[in-house]
């Protein structure tokens, strides 16, 4: 009975919108009022604090910190001028420029919904000049920022490999895959539609222009070079690459493009420190609440149901998508990767499921999940940038949704899509 009336309160404050940190703790104290255990309730605070207190957990607000200080500077601008002299003499060149940028991005950012608005930023403007339909372009670019949470740098990847004890330098690798095979799969996409509607391409090429944008953005694009080459030799950890790739990122802005001045640095790591906050505060959250799942062992009745009625890997994982994909459109993938790794990974360990590979496929699910109603966070970035009607950039983006979900599925039934990195470098 207990149990029941934990659950009705957690899912009734998520109904009623209450943020899904306060709506954990709360359930759990609530829960904990139900069954007598007053001591557990004097100790919820050092609890609370010791989830987020891991050396691991770090890395997250060090890679935040870093995506922002790059964001704040001309990095945006600097890869799409090199996503647009390498692509955008192709047909329907905006459309590529828009998801090479968006993949260049990423590899700094980590972040989808950073990388949907810096690129969208400066794209969005030039949609209109070149004669593209604009909810055309801002649906490229709500489905391309996602890719930001697959190629590393990935704050999402970050926080499975922390939650479960899973090595996040395979972690990272592990997206760069799923990232390219998704970003491939919107590239043929918009030059199928450019191609239908006539959209020509934004530039011609040269190869002068491919070296000088190159070489501009070099800086930038050295960061996730730093950050995996670092930890796949041994150099430093991850928390350690994240320290390395924050510092670096304030240089670049400071002394190397001068887009940043120290005065701009406290509002900065404002923002990044606010960020920052809101995933740690659920880090603690999910402790309270993931003492109250195990103390009535669900992860154990459910890895004891699954194992039951399914008997085959594939079948579990597909399970798995159904799960996931729903929770990523319900909520961002810090939280769902919080809340639901717990839950799954027992029932991916008893079926030999690789734990990297098991957070690259849910990683992937949340990637598609935030463009995805009713949440879609990229979505409504992308409505708000390019100034689309909701209603219109839905229509647009459903089709994408749809070949991403076939890309899940080839992620699903050919692991080795995420897993070629890992096994090759680690």
């Amino acid at each position: 009975m207990d149990i029941s009336l934990f659950a009705i309160a957690f899912f009734g404050m998520l109904f009623l919108n209450v943020p899904i940190a306060m709506s954990m703790c709360l359930s759990s104290v609530f829960y904990l009022f139900l069954t007598g255990d007053f001591f557990m309730i004097s100790i919820t605070a050092p609890r609370f604090f010791a989830g987020m207190n891991s050396f691991s957990m770090l890395a997250i607000p060090l890679f935040i910190l870093s995506g922002d200080l790059l964001c704040s500077g001309k990095a945006s601008k600097l890869l799409i001028d090199m996503a647009n002299s390498m692509v955008g003499h192709f047909k329907g060149g905006l459309a590529s420029v828009t998801t090479v940028a968006c993949m260049f991005f990423g590899a700094v950012s980590g972040s989808g919904a950073a990388t949907a608005s810096a690129i969208g930023s400066v794209v969005a403007p030039e949609s209109e000049r070149s004669g593209y339909d604009k909810s055309f372009i801002a649906a490229i670019i709500a489905s391309a920022g996602p890719l930001g949470i697959l190629i590393p740098p990935s704050i999402p990847m970050v926080v499975f490999g922390a939650a479960t004890d899973t090595s996040i330098g395979s972690l990272l690798l592990s997206g760069v895959g799923p990232g390219v095979l998704f970003g491939l799969m919107i590239i043929a996409y918009g030059y199928w539609i450019s191609n239908k509607r006539n959209y020509g391409g934004i530039s011609s090429f040269s190869l002068k222009h491919v070296l000088v944008s190159s070489r501009k953005a070099f800086w930038a694009l050295l960061t996730p070079v730093i950050i995996v080459g670092g930890i796949y030799s041994g150099i430093f950890t991850p928390t350690e690459a994240a320290a390395v790739a924050a510092v670096y990122s304030m240089v670049v802005g400071l002394f190397i493009y001068r887009t940043l001045t120290f005065k701009d640095l406290p509002e900065i790591f404002l923002k990044s420190g606010i960020s920052s906050a809101t995933i740690m505060f659920v880090v603690g959250g999910v402790v309270l609440f993931g003492w109250v799942l195990v103390r009535e062992q669900i992860p154990q009745n459910l890895t004891k149901m699954i194992l039951e009625n399914i008997t085959s890997p594939i079948g579990f994982l597909l399970i798995a998508d159904a799960i996931i994909l729903v929770a990523g459109m319900l909520m961002d993938p810090s939280p769902a990767i919080i809340l639901f790794a717990p839950l799954l990974l027992p029932a991916a360990h008893a079926y030999n499921i690789d734990p990297v590979y098991f957070g690259a496929l849910m990683v992937t699910n949340l990637a598609i999940g935030l463009v995805t109603p009713p949440v879609a966070l990229t979505l409504y970035v992308s409505s708000r940038i390019c100034e689309v009607p909701m209603t219109k950039l839905i229509k647009q983006v459903i089709p994408i949704i749809t070949m991403l979900v076939v890309g899940l599925l080839l992620l699903t039934f050919f692991p080795k899509i995420a897993m070629f990195l890992p096994d090759l470098l680690m």
